[in-house]
């Protein structure tokens, strides 16, 4: 048998396998091959890392002065002029 495609390999770690012939196919395929069972254990615990996210494990934005210092150096590295400070701070503030 070929790999299993990466959209039947996605399917299977989402847990929407059936028991049709293709997904009973592809499984014993997935037991011989290091390749696609090595795949199937990445998206698995992709699977499982998403599920079980909560809001505490996103990232948050990082902080106006970060954004303004990265606004300040990508404009100085174009030679683009910056527009006018938003914030109401001095340019010259450093992060």
């Amino acid at each position: 048998m070929a790999h299993v495609e990466p959209a039947h390999l996605v399917e299977l770690a989402l847990g929407n396998a059936t028991p049709a012939d293709a997904d009973a196919e592809a499984l014993r395929h997935i037991e011989e091959c290091g390749r696609c069972g090595d795949e199937l254990r990445v998206l698995t615990r992709l699977v499982t890392a998403a599920r079980t996210a909560r809001a505490l494990d996103l990232p948050t934005p990082p902080p106006e002065h970060v954004w303004r210092h990265i606004i300040r150096e990508v404009s100085r590295e174009s030679g683009t002029p910056r527009g006018p400070d938003r914030t109401g701070h001095d340019e010259n503030d450093d992060c």
